[in-house]
């Protein structure tokens, strides 16, 4: 039997950490651009939560640019934004929470997947703490989107986010 390790995993990003906590960063930008969207096209409840939800992925994506410091993504992913502007600024409010619970969930499965990739600590705590938020993101969105069996607001079918369909 081995001995046990007595080193430490790394509390900084380590290199292969940065570029899949870029591609979160940049995803985190572009929520929060879809949310400004979704804000003029949403009631006026669902704009309060729109609002709050949208200010919670800019708090996101400061903190991950705060962790990567030079490292981090200089703008939004374009290319998940503009696979999903229309929708997030169009629609009645069911289907536009419809839309942002989709998001929500493949958000939490995309930084499920970050989460099991990355070494550093301070990396995995904060996407840790991302993950928790989104899930509850989900739950509120998916009542705004007219579903009541906890079975519905349970499931997530959802699909993670990766680097090839969305390129940084």
């Amino acid at each position: 039997m081995d001995a046990p390790t007595t080193t430490a995993p790394p509390k900084q990003p380590t290199k292969s950490d940065i570029a899949v906590l870029q591609f979160a960063h940049g995803i985190e930008l572009a929520m929060t651009a879809l949310y400004a969207k979704a804000s003029a096209a949403a009631g006026k409840d669902l704009k309060v939560v729109t609002d709050l939800f949208g200010a919670h992925h800019l708090a996101y994506a400061q903190s991950l640019a705060g962790l990567l410091g030079r490292s981090a993504a200089t703008a939004q992913n374009a290319s998940f934004y503009t696979a999903f502007v229309a929708a997030a600024a169009s629609g009645s409010d069911a289907e536009l929470a419809g839309t942002f619970l989709s998001l929500e969930n493949s958000l939490v499965k995309t930084h499920l997947g970050v989460l099991g990739t990355i070494t550093g600590t301070d990396g995995a705590q904060l996407v840790a703490s991302i993950i928790s938020v989104q899930g509850r993101h989900a739950a509120v969105l998916a009542g705004f989107a007219g579903k009541k069996a906890l079975g519905d607001i349970l499931d997530n079918a959802a699909e993670p986010l990766d680097t090839k369909t969305y390129p940084a």
